[in-house]
């Protein structure tokens, strides 16, 4: 997500503002200025610094609006690749690799596991378990996905 402004700078170009009387295009090149922030304190701690440097009553805010669109862009490019093992891995419900690897998922979130999870894990590497064990996962289903995609056709 990120936040947008514009910013109208000048005393005299406020007022005007404020009366709805037109700029010309000099105002309008000087005057006014856009900026993005990638967060929301980025762009308060930018408006209390304007403020304190040069005062409130020599500019306004005009316009501000949150783009969400690199947000949802961001969620769409990252690939779901635990959907991909439900959908393609072989017997994905009655597995123990699945269920060891939502256990060390759990650990490595922070959430609770049971005792007798946490002791037959506890002098494992879980961020390096759950790679390796994720990584075998997602090989032994892509190559299921490939063998139903490109088929291995019988010589007659």
């Amino acid at each position: 997500m990120s936040y947008h402004t514009k910013i109208i700078f000048g005393k005299e170009q406020v007022r005007k503002f404020y009366n709805k009387e037109p700029f010309n295009d000099l105002e309008k090149s000087i005057n006014f200025k856009q900026y993005v922030f990638d967060t929301k304190a980025e762009r308060n701690a930018f408006y209390k610094g304007i403020a304190e440097s040069i005062g409130r009553l020599e500019f306004e805010v005009t316009n501000e609006f949150e783009d969400k669109i690199d947000e949802e862009k961001e969620e769409e490019s990252k690939f779901d690749y635990w959907a991909f093992i439900e959908k393609y891995y072989p017997k994905y419900y009655s597995c123990d690799s699945v269920l060891l690897s939502d256990i060390l998922t759990r650990k490595l979130d922070g959430e609770e596991i049971c005792e007798k999870d946490e002791e037959y894990i506890k002098e494992w590497d879980v961020r390096k378990e759950l790679f390796e064990l994720d990584k075998e996962l997602l090989c032994e289903a892509f190559e299921n996905f490939f063998n139903i995609v490109y088929p291995v056709k019988l010589q007659e």
